[in-house]
């Protein structure tokens, strides 16, 4: 099977119905379009109203202490952060992104245990659990209840508990094991 890449990319755009801006999913052809009906990539272009009147003169911001500007900034909606600040989000944006160009099912998967949201399939092997399954061709009785129940939802997600009884959990993985095959 041929893999297929999403050709739209998320792109922030900005126009003079929404100054504010508006994240769109576009094609190459749609965005080309769209700088095309007055949209921009940036707000800079946008002619926006001269009253840009904020209350404050040159001679007050220059005399304002950081604090009081930060304060002033923030009030107007933006948020202000150290270069410190800034450095650490850029440093922890960096440690989750990844290249999805070349992106493989195997590197997705790698990825998906990297960051815990799989379990390795190396950690569901171990000779310990294999053991058990082992075991369980041969004689499942021997097993104790809480090998059968990791066993069973494990291997083949029963929902198996403590509460069931030994024959009925051998009953379910051996039925499970049954319509597996």
């Amino acid at each position: 099977m041929e893999k297929v890449i999403n050709p739209k990319r998320p792109t922030y755009l900005f126009s003079a119905s929404e100054p504010k801006g508006k994240m769109f999913a576009l094609t190459d052809e749609e965005l080309a379009a769209k700088l095309d009906d007055g949209w921009f990539d940036t707000p800079a272009h946008l002619e926006l109203p001269e009253n840009n009147d904020t209350g404050v003169t040159l001679e007050q911001v220059g005399n304002a202490s950081p604090e009081d500007l930060v304060s002033l900034v923030t009030s107007y909606g933006f948020i202000v952060l150290t270069p410190e600040q800034l450095k650490a989000e850029a440093n922890k944006m960096a440690a989750v992104a990844f290249d999805v160009t070349n992106l493989t099912d195997e590197a997705l998967l790698a990825e998906a245990e990297r960051r815990g949201l799989k379990e390795s399939s190396s950690d569901s092997v171990t000779p310990e659990f294999q053991l058990m399954r082992d075991q369980f061709g041969e004689e499942p009785e021997r097993l104790t209840k809480e090998e059968l129940k990791l066993l069973g939802n494990t291997d083949y997600q029963l929902g198996l508990t403590m509460n069931m009884s030994e024959a009925t959990m051998i009953a379910k993985i051996t039925e499970a094991m049954n319509e597996g095959e």
